[in-house]
């Protein structure tokens, strides 16, 4: 499935998705009166995890960076065109992993999400410590229960090479102990999400008929004002009208059906050889889901902490984790681990490209999808949760984008109530409350 098809079958189901309200009203006259007003469209959330920390150096912009002027780290260059849309975070720490059991890699997974430690249990680590599962819901779960009622899959957990089925196998949980296993399977996604789509659906018809009926009325409401306005103010009318006519075309061209993206290949996701292919699939199915409002809520996960995986499609052959655990003597290895996250980097920028590509009501869908990039440890070699890379993109939050923001001494429990909060989750705590001191100051600037 190419970014290419991809992105001619959204551009059809974006009119079918997006409402007639928020592609129909009528523009804003120089007379001052305005009919209609566009529907807001939805917001969304999307999770993308990759593991084991990250180099600091090569991840953190420079000393020196002020909030508006910096230059992103070396393993995040692919995404410099899109630094425009970009929050990078500084200085949060993940300080509920300490509070439980469990080694770093088994409590930063069950703690990034949630805000909160592991339960006793008999997962063993590796260093041999026991532990069980996070202790509490996951803050894509709060969201989901606010935002995903409406959509037929509330959220939607894509994993690739994830690996195993233990607590480091983990982010997503719907309640204390009760994971939710990320799905692996290209195919299976699709069918889950587009199999059921069927033009004769009642609900579909109904509304296309709806949507017919809103056209009907735009054009009643034409034909009464373009003899009441100026010349400028007709032009602005005569040009919206073409639009409308356009919408009513591809409506009647697509009936009610959302247009599915061609259905993966099949193959087998935990063979290193189809890493690339399986991850380029997911993201095509994760954009598509929510092109189509199948759901409002995704989580990626590339892979789980403490993995032993390696990147043939990089000619990268050596253990991920232990890479990972390179210190700064090791010159080669932490070039080659920095490779890995150029990769992700890369693969979260055609995330950003593919959505961005998208027009939804004024802007598109990019900016009304909040995405946060989070890790289970800040750096692999010493397993620390102290400074997390925390990386947060896009419009769906409604934060002021383009910055480099320090926040010393935070706990990240501040950053999952800030984005719960900005979906309008009533809660005053995610996670261990004694950890939180409020929002995180400054994202809503």
């Amino acid at each position: 499935m190419s970014a290419r098809h991809l992105g001619r079958g959204l551009d059809r189901r974006r009119f079918l998705q997006a409402g007639a309200g928020s592609l129909l009203a009528l523009p804003l006259l120089q007379a001052g009166r305005a009919f209609g007003q566009p529907a807001t469209p939805p917001r969304r959330l999307l999770v993308w995890f990759t593991p084991n920390g990250v180099n600091p150096e090569t991840w953190f912009p420079a000393p020196g960076s002020t909030e508006r002027d910096f230059t992103l780290g070396q393993v995040l260059t692919p995404l410099r065109r899109h630094q425009q849309r970009l929050i990078v975070t500084q200085g949060i720490d993940m300080l509920s992993p300490a509070m439980g059991p469990g080694e770093p890699h088994q409590a930063g997974m069950g703690a990034v999400l949630t805000g909160t430690h592991l339960q006793p249990g008999d997962f063993v680590g590796g260093d041999g410590t026991l532990a069980g599962w996070a202790d509490g819901v996951s803050v894509d779960q709060l969201i989901a229960r606010q935002i995903g009622a409406d959509t037929r899959v509330p959220s939607l957990e894509l994993g690739v090479r994830v690996a195993g089925s233990e607590v480091r196998h983990r982010i997503n949980y719907a309640g204390p102990a009760n994971p939710l296993p990320p799905n692996e399977v290209p195919r299976a996604v699709y069918a889950r999400l587009f199999s059921a789509l069927d033009p004769a659906d009642p609900a579909l018809a109904a509304r296309l008929n709806s949507r017919r009926s809103a056209l009907d009325a735009v054009r009643r409401q034409f034909a009464l004002v373009r003899g009441q306005v100026g010349a400028a103010d007709r032009a602005r009318l005569d040009a919206h009208a073409s639009l409308v006519r356009d919408i009513e075309r591809r409506l009647s061209a697509e009936a009610a059906a959302c247009v599915a993206p061609d259905q993966p290949p099949l193959f087998n996701p935990g063979d290193e050889d189809h890493m690339a292919q399986a991850t380029e699939l997911m993201v095509d199915l994760a954009v598509a889901a929510l092109a189509c409002d199948q759901t409002r809520v995704i989580t990626l996960q590339l892979s789980s902490g403490a993995n032993n995986i390696r990147f043939p499609h990089l000619s990268s052959t050596q253990d991920d984790h232990q890479l990972s655990h390179a210190g700064p003597g090791d010159a080669m290895a932490r070039a080659e681990w920095a490779r890995r996250k150029v990769w992700y980097a890369t693969q979260f920028a055609r995330l950003l490209d593919l959505l961005e590509a998208i027009p939804e009501g004024d802007g598109t869908l990019l900016d009304h999808t909040q995405i946060l990039w989070c890790s289970e440890l800040a750096q692999g070699n010493s397993h620390s949760h102290a400074n997390m890379p925390f990386l947060l993109a896009g419009g769906g939050a409604g934060w002021a984008t383009g910055r480099y923001l320090r926040f010393e001494g935070r706990a990240h429990n501040d950053l999952l109530l800030s984005l719960a909060r900005a979906f309008g989750v009533g809660v005053d705590a995610v996670g261990r409350r004694e950890l939180v001191r409020g929002p995180l100051p400054g994202l809503e600037a």
